[in-house]
């Protein structure tokens, strides 16, 4: 008697302890999971707000600033300006709050309000909205707390919290210099990321019961397998299916719905109301198996979309290559002793064009220009950097093919300089020069021994054909 009571005891322990030890295991993977998820959202949406105040900086001029709060709205810049950060908003659904200010530590962290957009653009707003440019923002939180870092670090500020009333927002707030590395203002962006926070909640918690249900399937495999010994032929003939289930796809939990459907025990005891447990489970455990693929899926789609607007963050919108931006992390990804090559370019004549021709044609010629040389330099990459100043960077084939292609360029633009018969605004004119990292100890050496030979031929090119 002892011996059997014993053996009871243990029977009753092992499943329990298996059960929390589960438990257990699956909160600690869901935990992890859930941060990992949050941590993601926020990197993600933090490259995206970069992305979004990098364009609105390109488009603020910080030496029209006593200009833009005493026109504001009567001033055509501004305008063009607010026209285009409504376009930014309206291309990233997630933005919040997209504004311009000028931060400031008096008896209190303050701003003076420059651009601060409203739900939809206008032309003609209301006076209220007039009157709100210039006007002071007394800062809160996250603002509040960081005012000291916001007026002296050279660096974007960001924070990820909830609010009651915005909800889950990233704050990202990125300094304005002038020309001299002073202070100006602040391109700031919030992001709402309550919709992604909300969806990563649902796919913790769907991913909970799914492997809730499966370590359910499990444990009662094992439990079964442990007892065989005890029990009779029909839960024999459960267990021979049981043991060759597998959990890996679909297909795979597919076949052990169907499997075990196909059994067709109708036991009236404990055996029959196991069956049905087991069966049941196995049907749920499919039908979670194919919510969690879907729910892969879309996050999987989501994450293309948000990488493509990352991509785009860092392409030129009118000439389809590189940015600045993207120029400057592809100078800091070279690696020591690696060998390349810097070629700058500054398009000729542009002035003349524009005065001439209009912006419109001055910006197809800039494209023109910059097409001429990315045909001849195809295997490199093309960066704008300036209105009319681009880079590439040479490394590879066209590195070791550097001085030919340089000179090829050279001459096709003399080429199409020179035929007299075409409009001005189709003979394309670029200063070029270039530099060999192996002559230079530093990649800024480089990029400025590329620009002061561009300069130099620059100057040529002016000497040649009488231009002042």
């Amino acid at each position: 008697m002892a011996k059997a009571k014993k053996y009871q005891s243990i029977s009753k322990r092992l499943p329990i302890m298996v059960s929390i030890t589960f438990i257990i295991l699956v909160a600690i993977v869901l935990v992890i999971t859930y941060n990992r998820e949050e941590k993601r959202m926020v990197e993600e949406y933090r490259k995206m707000a970069d992305g979004v105040t990098n364009l609105m900086i390109e488009r603020f001029d910080p030496n029209k600033i006593d200009i833009y709060l005493e026109e504001n709205y009567s001033s055509r810049d501004y305008l063009d300006i607010m026209k285009y950060y409504y376009s930014l908003k309206d291309n990233y659904p997630d933005i919040y709050y997209l504004y311009v200010y000028q931060f400031y530590k008096a008896d209190v962290p303050a701003a003076t309000i420059i651009i601060d957009l409203e739900d939809e653009y206008t032309e003609e707003p209301n006076q209220v909205s007039i009157d709100w440019v210039g006007s002071t923002y007394i800062a809160l939180e996250p603002f509040a707390s960081l005012i000291d870092d916001i007026l002296t670090s050279k660096e974007p500020i960001f924070k990820a919290a909830y609010s009651d009333e915005d909800g889950y927002l990233l704050s990202y707030v990125k300094p304005i210099f002038d020309e001299d590395g002073n202070y100006v203002a602040s391109a700031c962006v919030d992001f709402s990321m309550e919709e992604m926070h909300k969806e990563n909640i649902r796919f913790i918690l769907t991913l909970g019961v799914i492997i809730i249900l499966i370590g359910a399937a499990i444990i009662a495999f094992f439990t079964i397998f442990e007892l065989r010994r005890t029990i009779t032929k029909p839960l024999a003939q459960i267990t021979d299916i049981v043991s060759e289930f597998k959990y890996d796809t679909e297909d795979d939990m597919t076949f052990n719905y169907e499997t075990l459907k196909n059994l067709k025990l109708n036991s009236n005891n404990e055996i029959g109301v196991l069956y049905d447990a087991l069966l049941i489970a196995e049907k749920d455990s499919l039908f979670y198996m194919s919510n969690y693929k879907q729910a892969e899926s879309e996050i999987l789609t989501r994450d293309e979309k948000i990488n493509e607007l990352g991509s785009l963050a860092l392409r030129d919108g009118m000439t389809n290559v590189g940015n600045k931006e993207a120029f400057t992390n592809s100078i800091s990804n070279i690696q020591d002793n690696e060998r390349y090559g810097i070629v700058i370019f500054d398009v000729n004549s542009l002035n003349m064009i524009n005065d001439k021709y209009g912006h419109d044609a001055g910006d197809a010629y800039i494209v023109g220009c910059c097409k001429v040389v990315s045909d001849i330099f195809s295997h490199s990459s093309v960066f704008r950097i300036g209105g009319d100043k681009f880079a590439i960077i040479l490394k590879g084939r066209d590195y070791v093919k550097r001085e030919e292609l340089f000179q090829n360029t050279l001459d096709m633009f003399d080429r199409i300089w020179d035929e007299l018969e075409k409009d001005p605004a189709h003979r394309y004119s670029c200063a070029l020069g270039m530099a060999d990292s192996t002559s230079c100890k530093t990649t800024q050496e480089t990029i400025k021994t590329a620009e002061d030979n561009m300069k130099e031929n620059k100057r040529a090119f002016k000497e040649k054909n009488n231009i002042k």
